[in-house]
């Protein structure tokens, strides 16, 4: 339990963090590329919309446990709550990013077992339009 609470912690520091830090990160010496991600159409550029979005079907060949917690992946490797976790974070590193998460039965498991902070978080992010329900 104490180590479920420290990790808990350790990710509500990082998400705040990564929130008060947002766009003054500097991207000057960063290896990748940097894209436009506004929503916005680029004239005589082919536009590309992507939909993130989950698609892990509750029981289809495992279990729901064995989805949620990523056990016997000799059948598939899938491990839902991973996915969870680090979605939020990458939410919040970017205002530009968004979600459509689908399986309820997953999210209400995920959901119960978080802090106060994350899910408030999360509702944050739900208001902002950046996650949305389906």
């Amino acid at each position: 339990m104490r180590k479920k609470i420290k990790a808990e912690a350790e990710m509500v520091v990082v998400l705040i963090a990564m929130f008060l830090l947002g766009s003054s990160i500097e991207l000057a010496n960063c290896k990748y590329m940097v894209y436009n991600t506004s929503q916005d159409i680029v004239p005589d550029k082919l536009n590309v919309h992507l939909v993130p979005h989950t698609h892990d079907d509750v029981g289809w060949l495992k279990t729901i446990d064995q989805y949620y917690v990523g056990s016997n992946n000799s059948i598939q490797g899938a491990c839902v709550q991973t996915v969870l976790d680090s979605l939020i974070p990458a939410l919040i590193a970017d205002m530009n990013r968004k979600f459509i998460y689908v399986e309820q039965a997953f999210f209400q498991r995920w959901w119960g077992d978080q802090s106060d902070t994350i899910q408030q978080i999360v509702r944050q992010l739900v208001s902002s339009g950046q996650l949305e329900f389906m």
